[in-house]
Protein backbone atom coordinates (compact mmCIF):
# COMPACT_ATOMS: atom_id res chain seq x y z
CA UNK A 1 0.00 0.00 0.00
CA UNK A 2 1.11 3.61 -0.62
CA UNK A 3 2.32 5.40 2.48
CA UNK A 4 0.53 8.59 3.54
CA UNK A 5 2.55 11.55 4.87
CA UNK A 6 1.08 14.49 6.79
CA UNK A 7 2.91 17.83 6.45
CA UNK A 8 1.85 20.86 8.51
CA UNK A 9 3.05 23.95 10.38
CA UNK A 10 3.16 22.90 14.03
CA UNK A 11 2.41 26.40 15.36
CA UNK A 12 -1.25 26.22 14.28
CA UNK A 13 -1.75 22.91 12.49
CA UNK A 14 -1.08 20.39 15.25
CA UNK A 15 -4.71 19.81 16.30
CA UNK A 16 -5.95 19.18 12.76
CA UNK A 17 -2.88 17.06 11.98
CA UNK A 18 -3.36 14.99 15.16
CA UNK A 19 -7.01 14.38 14.34
CA UNK A 20 -6.30 13.56 10.70
CA UNK A 21 -3.54 11.15 11.72
CA UNK A 22 -5.85 9.38 14.19
CA UNK A 23 -8.65 9.00 11.60
CA UNK A 24 -6.35 7.83 8.79
CA UNK A 25 -4.54 5.40 11.10
CA UNK A 26 -7.86 3.77 11.98
CA UNK A 27 -8.64 3.40 8.28
CA UNK A 28 -5.27 2.46 6.82
CA UNK A 29 -3.24 1.23 9.80
CA UNK A 30 -0.62 3.01 11.94
CA UNK A 31 2.25 1.76 9.80
CA UNK A 32 0.87 3.42 6.66
CA UNK A 33 0.49 6.96 8.06
CA UNK A 34 3.69 9.00 8.56
CA UNK A 35 3.26 11.71 11.18
CA UNK A 36 6.29 13.55 12.50
CA UNK A 37 5.28 13.49 16.17
CA UNK A 38 5.15 9.70 16.03
CA UNK A 39 7.68 8.75 13.36
CA UNK A 40 10.64 11.17 13.55
CA UNK A 41 12.60 9.40 16.27
CA UNK A 42 16.30 8.77 16.72
CA UNK A 43 17.31 11.25 13.99
CA UNK A 44 15.06 9.79 11.29
CA UNK A 45 14.58 12.46 8.61
CA UNK A 46 11.65 13.25 6.36
CA UNK A 47 13.86 12.79 3.30
CA UNK A 48 14.85 9.27 4.37
CA UNK A 49 11.23 8.35 5.06
CA UNK A 50 10.09 9.63 1.64
CA UNK A 51 12.88 7.71 -0.12
CA UNK A 52 12.01 4.54 1.81
CA UNK A 53 8.39 4.81 0.61
CA UNK A 54 9.18 5.35 -3.07
CA UNK A 55 8.15 1.85 -4.12
CA UNK A 56 4.66 2.45 -2.79
CA UNK A 57 3.78 5.79 -4.47
CA UNK A 58 3.89 8.07 -1.39
CA UNK A 59 1.13 10.65 -0.91
CA UNK A 60 1.70 13.88 1.02
CA UNK A 61 -1.30 15.62 2.61
CA UNK A 62 -0.27 19.26 3.09
CA UNK A 63 -2.36 21.16 5.65
CA UNK A 64 -2.90 24.79 4.65
CA UNK A 65 -3.30 26.82 7.85
CA UNK A 66 -2.74 30.57 8.31
CA UNK A 67 0.82 30.03 9.55
CA UNK A 68 1.83 27.73 6.69
CA UNK A 69 2.59 30.74 4.48
CA UNK A 70 2.12 33.59 6.95
CA UNK A 71 4.47 32.63 9.80
CA UNK A 72 7.31 35.15 10.17
CA UNK A 73 10.98 34.35 10.77
CA UNK A 74 12.66 36.02 13.80
CA UNK A 75 15.15 37.65 11.43
CA UNK A 76 12.36 39.10 9.29
CA UNK A 77 10.34 37.91 6.30
CA UNK A 78 8.26 34.77 5.93
CA UNK A 79 9.62 31.40 7.00
CA UNK A 80 8.28 29.74 3.85
CA UNK A 81 10.53 31.99 1.73
CA UNK A 82 13.71 30.72 3.40
CA UNK A 83 15.61 27.67 2.20
CA UNK A 84 15.96 26.38 5.77
CA UNK A 85 12.20 26.27 6.40
CA UNK A 86 11.35 22.64 7.29
CA UNK A 87 7.91 22.72 5.62
CA UNK A 88 9.39 24.06 2.40
CA UNK A 89 12.05 21.34 2.51
CA UNK A 90 9.43 18.63 3.10
CA UNK A 91 7.34 19.73 0.12
CA UNK A 92 10.31 20.05 -2.26
CA UNK A 93 11.74 16.71 -1.11
CA UNK A 94 8.39 15.01 -1.70
CA UNK A 95 8.07 16.52 -5.17
CA UNK A 96 11.67 15.64 -6.07
CA UNK A 97 10.96 11.98 -5.31
CA UNK A 98 7.68 11.81 -7.22
CA UNK A 99 5.21 11.88 -4.33
CA UNK A 100 1.62 12.96 -4.96
CA UNK A 101 1.02 16.21 -3.02
CA UNK A 102 -2.57 17.02 -2.01
CA UNK A 103 -3.25 20.44 -0.41
CA UNK A 104 -5.86 20.33 2.37
CA UNK A 105 -7.47 23.68 3.18
CA UNK A 106 -8.43 23.84 6.86
CA UNK A 107 -11.27 25.88 8.37
CA UNK A 108 -11.45 29.33 6.75
CA UNK A 109 -8.59 28.71 4.31
CA UNK A 110 -8.78 29.00 0.52
CA UNK A 111 -6.27 28.28 -2.23
CA UNK A 112 -3.53 30.97 -2.17
CA UNK A 113 -2.79 33.18 -5.15
CA UNK A 114 0.17 32.06 -7.22
CA UNK A 115 2.06 35.23 -6.23
CA UNK A 116 1.69 34.31 -2.52
CA UNK A 117 3.67 31.09 -3.03
CA UNK A 118 7.48 31.05 -3.25
CA UNK A 119 8.65 30.41 -6.80
CA UNK A 120 9.74 26.76 -6.11
CA UNK A 121 6.32 25.99 -4.56
CA UNK A 122 4.09 27.54 -7.21
CA UNK A 123 3.39 24.12 -8.64
CA UNK A 124 1.00 23.72 -5.66
CA UNK A 125 -1.37 26.15 -7.37
CA UNK A 126 -2.00 23.49 -10.00
CA UNK A 127 -2.41 20.64 -7.49
CA UNK A 128 -5.88 19.24 -6.79
CA UNK A 129 -6.77 20.60 -3.34
CA UNK A 130 -9.46 19.44 -0.91
CA UNK A 131 -11.16 20.95 2.13
CA UNK A 132 -10.60 19.80 5.71
CA UNK A 133 -12.98 21.90 7.80
CA UNK A 134 -13.58 21.40 11.51
CA UNK A 135 -17.38 21.63 11.31
CA UNK A 136 -17.60 19.45 8.18
CA UNK A 137 -14.87 17.03 9.18
CA UNK A 138 -16.76 13.80 8.49
CA UNK A 139 -17.83 14.96 5.00
CA UNK A 140 -14.39 16.27 4.07
CA UNK A 141 -12.62 13.19 5.42
CA UNK A 142 -14.88 10.99 3.28
CA UNK A 143 -13.91 13.04 0.21
CA UNK A 144 -10.20 12.65 1.03
CA UNK A 145 -10.60 8.89 1.40
CA UNK A 146 -12.50 8.78 -1.90
CA UNK A 147 -9.70 10.66 -3.70
CA UNK A 148 -7.08 8.39 -2.14
CA UNK A 149 -9.11 5.42 -3.34
CA UNK A 150 -8.92 6.84 -6.88
CA UNK A 151 -5.14 6.75 -6.46
CA UNK A 152 -5.31 3.06 -5.53
CA UNK A 153 -5.01 3.65 -1.76
CA UNK A 154 -7.80 1.63 -0.17
CA UNK A 155 -8.64 1.34 3.57
CA UNK A 156 -7.33 -1.92 4.98
CA UNK A 157 -10.79 -3.29 5.95
CA UNK A 158 -12.44 -2.41 2.65
CA UNK A 159 -13.13 -5.45 0.44
CA UNK A 160 -11.41 -5.49 -2.92
CA UNK A 161 -14.36 -7.12 -4.58
CA UNK A 162 -17.24 -9.41 -3.85
CA UNK A 163 -16.82 -13.05 -4.80
CA UNK A 164 -19.56 -14.81 -6.67
CA UNK A 165 -21.28 -17.30 -4.33
CA UNK A 166 -21.31 -20.92 -5.38
CA UNK A 167 -24.63 -22.74 -5.62
CA UNK A 168 -25.39 -25.15 -2.85
CA UNK A 169 -26.28 -28.82 -3.41
CA UNK A 170 -30.04 -28.19 -3.06
CA UNK A 171 -29.88 -25.36 -5.58
CA UNK A 172 -28.02 -27.57 -8.07
CA UNK A 173 -30.57 -30.38 -7.64
CA UNK A 174 -33.45 -27.92 -8.09
CA UNK A 175 -31.86 -26.54 -11.24
CA UNK A 176 -31.36 -30.08 -12.58
CA UNK A 177 -35.00 -30.97 -11.95
CA UNK A 178 -36.07 -27.84 -13.79
CA UNK A 179 -34.09 -28.95 -16.84
CA UNK A 180 -35.57 -32.45 -16.64
CA UNK A 181 -39.08 -31.00 -16.34
CA UNK A 182 -38.47 -28.72 -19.28
CA UNK A 183 -37.27 -31.69 -21.32
CA UNK A 184 -40.46 -33.72 -20.70
CA UNK A 185 -42.68 -30.70 -21.34
CA UNK A 186 -40.92 -30.25 -24.65
CA UNK A 187 -41.53 -33.92 -25.56
CA UNK A 188 -45.20 -33.54 -24.63
CA UNK A 189 -45.56 -30.41 -26.76
CA UNK A 190 -43.82 -32.16 -29.64
CA UNK A 191 -46.23 -35.08 -29.35
CA UNK A 192 -49.19 -32.70 -29.50
CA UNK A 193 -47.76 -31.05 -32.56
CA UNK A 194 -47.29 -34.41 -34.33
CA UNK A 195 -50.82 -35.44 -33.41
CA UNK A 196 -52.11 -32.19 -34.82
CA UNK A 197 -50.50 -32.93 -38.12
CA UNK A 198 -51.87 -36.50 -38.11
CA UNK A 199 -55.42 -35.58 -37.28
CA UNK A 200 -56.11 -31.89 -36.98
CA UNK A 201 -59.81 -32.22 -36.29
CA UNK A 202 -59.38 -34.86 -33.60
CA UNK A 203 -56.63 -32.84 -31.90
CA UNK A 204 -58.77 -29.71 -31.85
CA UNK A 205 -61.68 -31.61 -30.33
CA UNK A 206 -59.42 -33.17 -27.68
CA UNK A 207 -57.89 -29.86 -26.75
CA UNK A 208 -61.30 -28.21 -26.43
CA UNK A 209 -62.49 -31.03 -24.19
CA UNK A 210 -59.37 -30.86 -22.04
CA UNK A 211 -59.78 -27.09 -21.70
CA UNK A 212 -63.38 -27.44 -20.56
CA UNK A 213 -62.40 -30.12 -18.04
CA UNK A 214 -59.56 -27.97 -16.68
CA UNK A 215 -61.87 -24.96 -16.29
CA UNK A 216 -64.47 -27.02 -14.42
CA UNK A 217 -61.79 -28.44 -12.11
CA UNK A 218 -60.44 -24.94 -11.41
CA UNK A 219 -63.88 -23.63 -10.47
CA UNK A 220 -64.47 -26.60 -8.17
CA UNK A 221 -61.17 -25.99 -6.38
CA UNK A 222 -62.06 -22.32 -5.97
CA UNK A 223 -65.34 -23.24 -4.32
CA UNK A 224 -63.60 -25.62 -1.87
CA UNK A 225 -60.61 -23.40 -1.01
CA UNK A 226 -60.91 -19.77 -2.12
CA UNK A 227 -57.61 -17.93 -2.60
CA UNK A 228 -56.23 -16.49 0.64
CA UNK A 229 -56.69 -12.80 1.31
CA UNK A 230 -53.57 -10.68 0.84
CA UNK A 231 -51.49 -10.32 3.98
CA UNK A 232 -51.00 -6.74 5.15
CA UNK A 233 -47.36 -5.64 5.40
CA UNK A 234 -46.57 -4.86 9.05
CA UNK A 235 -45.71 -1.22 9.69
CA UNK A 236 -42.41 -0.70 11.50
CA UNK A 237 -42.53 1.72 14.42
CA UNK A 238 -41.17 5.19 13.75
CA UNK A 239 -37.59 5.71 14.99
CA UNK A 240 -37.22 7.66 18.23
CA UNK A 241 -36.94 11.43 17.89
CA UNK A 242 -33.73 12.74 19.46
CA UNK A 243 -34.48 16.44 18.94
CA UNK A 244 -34.90 18.54 22.06
CA UNK A 245 -33.30 18.89 25.49
CA UNK A 246 -31.19 16.22 27.20
CA UNK A 247 -29.13 15.98 30.39
CA UNK A 248 -25.51 14.81 30.11
CA UNK A 249 -24.57 13.05 33.37
CA UNK A 250 -20.89 12.49 34.15
CA UNK A 251 -19.26 10.01 36.54
CA UNK A 252 -19.62 12.51 39.43
CA UNK A 253 -23.35 12.87 38.70
CA UNK A 254 -22.92 16.45 37.46
CA UNK A 255 -25.63 17.39 34.98
CA UNK A 256 -25.15 19.50 31.85
CA UNK A 257 -28.07 20.49 29.65
CA UNK A 258 -27.65 19.63 25.95
CA UNK A 259 -29.88 20.77 23.07
CA UNK A 260 -30.13 18.82 19.77
CA UNK A 261 -31.79 20.55 16.81
CA UNK A 262 -32.59 18.22 13.90
CA UNK A 263 -33.37 19.23 10.31
CA UNK A 264 -33.56 16.20 8.01
CA UNK A 265 -30.27 14.31 8.49
CA UNK A 266 -28.45 17.33 9.95
CA UNK A 267 -28.16 17.66 13.73
CA UNK A 268 -26.89 20.67 15.69
CA UNK A 269 -25.37 20.40 19.18
CA UNK A 270 -25.37 23.14 21.83
CA UNK A 271 -24.63 22.80 25.53
CA UNK A 272 -25.07 25.15 28.44
CA UNK A 273 -21.82 26.66 29.77
CA UNK A 274 -20.15 24.75 32.61
CA UNK A 275 -17.43 25.95 35.03
CA UNK A 276 -13.84 25.02 34.19
CA UNK A 277 -13.31 23.67 37.73
CA UNK A 278 -15.60 20.74 36.91
CA UNK A 279 -12.76 19.01 35.05
CA UNK A 280 -8.99 19.10 35.80
CA UNK A 281 -7.90 19.49 32.17
CA UNK A 282 -10.11 22.55 31.65
CA UNK A 283 -8.95 24.02 34.96
CA UNK A 284 -5.32 23.53 33.86
CA UNK A 285 -6.11 25.09 30.49
CA UNK A 286 -7.65 28.17 32.12
CA UNK A 287 -4.60 28.61 34.35
CA UNK A 288 -2.27 28.24 31.37
CA UNK A 289 -3.89 30.96 29.26
CA UNK A 290 -4.38 33.40 32.15
CA UNK A 291 -0.75 34.51 31.73
CA UNK A 292 -1.64 35.53 28.17
CA UNK A 293 -4.43 37.76 29.41
CA UNK A 294 -7.24 35.35 28.48
CA UNK A 295 -9.72 34.65 31.26
CA UNK A 296 -11.69 31.42 30.82
CA UNK A 297 -14.18 30.63 33.57
CA UNK A 298 -16.79 28.65 31.60
CA UNK A 299 -16.74 26.32 28.59
CA UNK A 300 -19.49 25.06 26.30
CA UNK A 301 -19.65 22.80 23.23
CA UNK A 302 -21.20 23.55 19.83
CA UNK A 303 -21.20 21.69 16.53
CA UNK A 304 -23.08 20.42 13.49
CA UNK A 305 -23.11 16.81 12.34
CA UNK A 306 -25.05 13.95 10.83
CA UNK A 307 -28.03 11.94 12.10
CA UNK A 308 -28.32 8.41 10.71
CA UNK A 309 -30.30 5.30 11.65
CA UNK A 310 -28.91 1.81 12.20
CA UNK A 311 -31.71 -0.81 12.25
CA UNK A 312 -34.13 2.01 13.06
CA UNK A 313 -32.04 3.29 16.00
CA UNK A 314 -30.68 6.88 15.77
CA UNK A 315 -26.92 7.46 15.65
CA UNK A 316 -25.34 10.92 15.98
CA UNK A 317 -21.87 11.92 14.70
CA UNK A 318 -20.91 15.54 15.36
CA UNK A 319 -17.55 17.36 15.03
CA UNK A 320 -17.58 19.89 17.88
CA UNK A 321 -15.83 23.09 18.97
CA UNK A 322 -15.21 23.94 22.61
CA UNK A 323 -15.63 27.69 23.18
CA UNK A 324 -15.80 30.01 26.16
CA UNK A 325 -19.12 30.72 27.79
CA UNK A 326 -19.42 33.92 25.73
CA UNK A 327 -18.44 32.22 22.46
CA UNK A 328 -14.69 32.88 22.11
CA UNK A 329 -12.52 30.17 20.66
CA UNK A 330 -12.22 27.45 19.64
CA UNK A 331 -10.38 26.28 22.74
CA UNK A 332 -10.44 22.67 21.50
CA UNK A 333 -11.99 20.55 18.77
CA UNK A 334 -13.08 16.94 18.61
CA UNK A 335 -16.00 14.68 17.81
CA UNK A 336 -19.05 13.27 19.56
CA UNK A 337 -20.57 9.88 18.65
CA UNK A 338 -23.82 8.81 20.32
CA UNK A 339 -26.21 5.89 19.85
CA UNK A 340 -29.80 5.97 21.08
CA UNK A 341 -31.39 3.23 23.17
CA UNK A 342 -34.26 1.27 21.63
CA UNK A 343 -36.87 3.34 23.47
CA UNK A 344 -35.14 6.62 22.60
CA UNK A 345 -34.80 7.69 26.24
CA UNK A 346 -31.01 7.44 26.53
CA UNK A 347 -27.94 8.29 24.42
CA UNK A 348 -24.56 6.69 25.06
CA UNK A 349 -21.21 7.06 23.34
CA UNK A 350 -17.89 8.93 23.50
CA UNK A 351 -16.43 12.43 23.24
CA UNK A 352 -13.01 12.57 21.53
CA UNK A 353 -10.77 15.55 22.35
CA UNK A 354 -8.11 16.49 19.80
CA UNK A 355 -6.28 18.56 22.39
CA UNK A 356 -6.22 15.81 25.02
CA UNK A 357 -5.97 12.99 22.46
CA UNK A 358 -8.34 11.04 24.67
CA UNK A 359 -11.91 9.73 24.82
CA UNK A 360 -14.49 10.41 27.50
CA UNK A 361 -17.59 8.20 27.87
CA UNK A 362 -20.92 10.02 27.51
CA UNK A 363 -24.39 9.28 28.84
CA UNK A 364 -27.39 11.49 28.13
CA UNK A 365 -30.98 11.12 29.35
CA UNK A 366 -34.14 12.95 28.39
CA UNK A 367 -35.11 15.96 30.47
CA UNK A 368 -38.29 15.40 32.51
Amino acid sequence: MSRIFISYRSSDGKKDADRLCADLSRLYGDDQVFFDKQDLRGGTAWRSAIVAALGGKPVVLLLFTPDLLGMQHPEGGRRIDRDDDPIRDEILTARQHGALIVPLFTEGMTAPARADLPEPLRFLKDAHGLKLRTEDWATDLARIVSDLRDQGIVPRDEPNGASVPRRGFAQRVQRGLMWVGAFFVSLFALGLLVSAFDDEDEAASTLASDAATAEALFRALQAIAPPPAPVATPQLPAPPDIAGLWWSIDENNRRLRVLFTVVGTTVELQTDPFPVNWYPHWQAYAQGVRSQGLVVSEVRYVGNGVLSHVMGVPRIEIPYRAVTGDGRGPLDTGSVVLNASADGRELTGQLWSNGEQAETPLRLVRTP
